[in-house]
């Protein structure tokens, strides 16, 4: 490795930052004032014109792990241009996801893409770190629900 690779970031690679919705899928890198890219969350079948939905909590596993595998090679490979091995993984997500979601997600990252970490971050309480302050009422209005949730934080 050249000298001057290591220079700027002290040899670490920013993280990758993806919050999958329902209706748009936002990533970018840790770091960064706002995301890069935002896409329709979905992805259309090499053998059919009809798209489908990429967040979906109510089909099989294997079918949802199919359909992951190809947005997140699509997210790497068309718009974000890095090596997944590269590159921690941060995912802003719901607190109402589902676990089944989370544990397929999860499989998709470390066992297709090899990632050397995923962290999990509530979405609700992303949007709060980042104002400095000690308590918000956060309101998220999403494509198919809408969750408004208190945020304090105690500094001892």
């Amino acid at each position: 490795m050249p000298l001057f690779e290591g220079l700027g970031s002290g040899g670490e690679k920013t993280a990758v930052v993806i919050d999958l919705g329902a209706a748009y899928t936002k990533c970018g890198f840790a770091g960064e004032t706002g995301p890069r890219f935002i896409i329709p969350s979905e992805i259309k079948h090499a053998g059919s014109q009809e798209a489908v939905r990429v967040v979906q909590y109510n089909i099989n596993t294997e079918e949802l792990y199919s359909i992951l595998k190809e947005f997140i090679h699509l997210l790497y490979f068309r718009h974000l241009l890095v090596n997944p091995r590269d590159r921690r993984v941060v995912i802003i997500e719901s607190i109402l996801c589902p676990s089944h979601f989370r544990e397929t997600l999860s499989r998709v990252f470390f066992k297709h893409f090899e990632v050397p970490s995923v962290l999990f971050a509530p979405s609700h309480l992303m949007s709060v770190m980042t104002l400095g302050i000690q308590s918000a009422l956060v309101m998220d209005c999403g494509y198919t629900e809408t969750l408004v949730l208190p945020e304090s934080f105690h500094s001892k």
